[in-house]
């Protein structure tokens, strides 16, 4: 059985207001729907060795790792590589993180921006540290890079950063 409404031509769709869900099942309802909006737009904190990349950048970085790790420099690699250089710049990052993020720095197509972040990491007081940056730096040579190279190679205190440095040069 069909049933057919008729409204009166004053009355329009906009003039009717639901009436709001009485009781404590709705009033739970309506706690929930608020938790998960509070949820869905908070702010999440950011580790301190992530707190120099942009808010905009930080929230997705936060979402998704909640310390720095190798993943996390890859996808910045790929989808916001000034964020991934101006991490490795701030200084903030363990010794450990900052050789993986300076290794995968030297994936950038960027030269410039890869020596001028990777050079200074080359005098890092962790030889991991070194060790890191001649890995992210070797396709990324110059004249400049070669001759730190050479001087690594030839005098550095570790010998894994000799070694990755004499095989960097050979790489050319």
């Amino acid at each position: 059985m069909t049933m057919l409404l008729l409204l009166s031509p004053s009355a329009l769709v906009t003039d009717y207001l639901p009436s709001p869900g009485q009781g404590s099942v709705a009033r739970a309802i309506m706690q929930a729907e608020q938790q998960v909006f509070l949820d869905q737009h908070a702010l999440r904190p950011v580790p301190p060795s992530l707190d120099a990349l942009s808010p905009p950048i930080a929230q997705i970085v936060a979402s998704r790792w909640r310390e720095p790790c190798e993943g996390l420099f890859e996808f910045l690699a790929l989808q916001h590589p000034a964020e991934l250089l101006r991490l490795i710049r701030n200084g903030k990052l363990e010794a450990a993180d900052l050789t993986f993020a300076a290794e995968i720095a030297g994936q950038l197509k960027n030269s410039h921006a890869v020596q001028t972040t990777l050079l200074p990491l080359l005098s890092h007081t962790e030889a991991v540290v070194r060790e890191g940056a001649i890995y992210g730096i070797t396709r990324h040579q110059d004249a400049a890079v070669r001759e730190k190279l050479a001087q690594l190679a030839a005098s550095d205190r570790s010998n894994a950063v000799r070694t990755a440095a004499a095989d960097a040069l050979e790489e050319m």
